[in-house]
């Protein structure tokens, strides 16, 4: 099927959704399918063993995870240009291709077990250079047109601008790193590298959220360069908080458990910033999400602390604890990121009749999501505290119990954020708004809403109009 006719089957179209978007619905499958399987296996590790081992369900997950947040901040990047005209918005349109040739050529490579066997970079290590390409290609497009950018937010260019470099970063190093032949040497690279390219995909991700809701000329202006240093410091720190048993040097460890707790300041700041969001004055389609994104930054923020004080992180290391926060994080944060990204494109006459309807499955993710995460904590805190003195077989079936609600929750929070996604998609592509069921279709609901078929004021006036031709 070619990439046009596709298109139409999907109902995207230019004016509606841009460059990316489409890898983001790939990938969001992608992932989520991956990712419910993954839960069945995680309860029940025999199931299709033989022709669907943990080595290839695992590594596909992760590679479409990876996948669905390099689309997402190409598609918000062109969001953000096209609305503002910026001269390099063509670009991203390769860009996104490129991206799509690598997860093809490297999920195959996985299929046929050519995969690298590693963590997170599973795929064929050659391949390697084409997201590298890919963030640097971002990074360039962001540099060309950084005035605009910094037009409509200094500190959201920055941080869009530092996130893609740090991506490149950890790309590079992770590929450097598996030259490495002493063990130590080649792990410490491995989780530096691993923690930059994924402060790099949040940083640029938040970066973007700052630019969608600025106005030119009315973005917030640089924080001061004492609090960029502190944060590029704690970026580039953070990577051995969650392996101080290791045998890396102590040093490294102290430098890493002294950056972590530099996220208390970012704690202290999002609640803040949750807190003020309920009182804001207009509320939108993409806010609606990133509120969401802030609560969830809320947790991830204070369980990456918690889990960085030595005590707590000696029982839970190697846990599902440490899943249940990366969940948290990378679902809860990054996905309504990208998802309010794309909303913020609704027309006004969409959001407003559709916006209910978006608050009520926002928080119905958050409450699946919730479920997953307590699930998924549980089991990890009941096996660190086990494990203490006790053998791995004698508490494994135990955990297991624990991991059976596991993919019916993956299955209903794959089919909410689906349903999002897809009543964004049809908004955006051109489907009329739909009135709330509650509702009558020819009754207006209040000033300034948008009605089934036209303005409520224009619907009073045909009225009277009406009414005068009766007389």
């Amino acid at each position: 099927m070619s990439v046009p006719r596709l298109s139409r089957r999907l109902r995207l179209r230019p004016g509606g959704l841009g460059a990316g978007s489409l890898g983001v619905v790939g990938c969001l499958h992608w992932t989520l399918g991956t990712g419910v399987l993954l839960g069945v296996k995680s309860a029940r590790p025999q199931f299709a063993v033989d022709w669907l081992p943990m080595q290839i369900v695992q590594p596909l997950h992760t590679l479409g995870a990876l996948g669905f947040l390099f689309y997402g901040i190409i598609a918000l990047m062109s969001v953000v240009m096209r609305r503002h005209g910026m001269r390099t918005a063509g670009a991203l349109g390769w860009v996104s291709t490129g991206m799509g040739v690598f997860l093809l050529a490297a999920g195959g490579s996985v299929l046929l077990g050519w995969g690298s066997g590693l963590e997170y970079t599973s795929w064929w290590m050659p391949l390697t250079v084409v997201p590298a390409f890919v963030a640097a290609a971002l990074a360039g497009c962001v540099w060309i047109d950084l005035r605009r950018f910094v037009n409509l937010s200094a500190e959201g260019s920055w941080l869009l601008l530092m996130g893609t470099l740090l991506i490149l970063l950890g790309i590079v190093e992770r590929g450097a790193g598996t030259m490495a032949r002493e063990v130590t040497r080649a792990l410490m690279v491995e989780w530096h590298a691993l923690d930059t390219m994924f402060a790099g995909i949040n940083v640029s991700l938040y970066g973007l959220a700052i630019l969608i809701t600025s106005a030119p000329g009315g973005g917030r202006p640089m924080r001061p360069r004492l609090l960029c240093g502190v944060a590029v410091f704690a970026l580039l720190s953070t990577f051995g908080h969650h392996h101080y048993l290791s045998s890396q040097p102590l040093t490294f460890k102290w430098l890493a458990f002294g950056a972590s707790m530099l996220g208390l300041l970012s704690l202290w700041r999002h609640v803040s910033s949750l807190r003020r969001g309920h009182h804001a004055a207009a509320t939108t389609a993409a806010t609606v999400f990133f509120r969401v994104a802030t609560a969830w930054t809320v947790f991830a923020v204070g369980t990456g602390v918690l889990l960085a004080v030595p005590p707590i992180n000696e029982v839970l290391h190697g846990t599902h604890a440490i899943v249940a926060h990366s969940m948290g994080s990378i679902i809860g944060i990054n996905v309504m990121i990208v998802i309010g990204g794309l909303a913020s494109d609704l027309p006004a006459n969409r959001y407003a009749v559709q916006l209910p309807v978006l608050q009520r499955r926002a928080r119905w993710f958050s409450a699946i999501l919730l479920a997953l995460v307590v699930v998924l904590a549980a089991s990890g805190v009941v096996k660190g505290v086990l494990r203490i003195e006790h053998g791995h077989q004698s508490y494994q079936h135990i955990v297991r119990g624990l991991l059976v609600p596991l993919p019916a929750i993956g299955l209903i929070l794959s089919l909410v954020v689906i349903r999002l996604m897809t009543r964004i998609r049809r908004c955006l592509s051109g489907d009329p708004p739909v009135a709330p069921t509650n509702e009558s279709p020819d009754r207006c609901q209040s000033p300034g809403m948008f009605c089934a078929s036209a303005p409520c004021e224009a619907q009073d006036s045909m009225r009277s109009e009406l009414m005068e031709v009766q007389r």
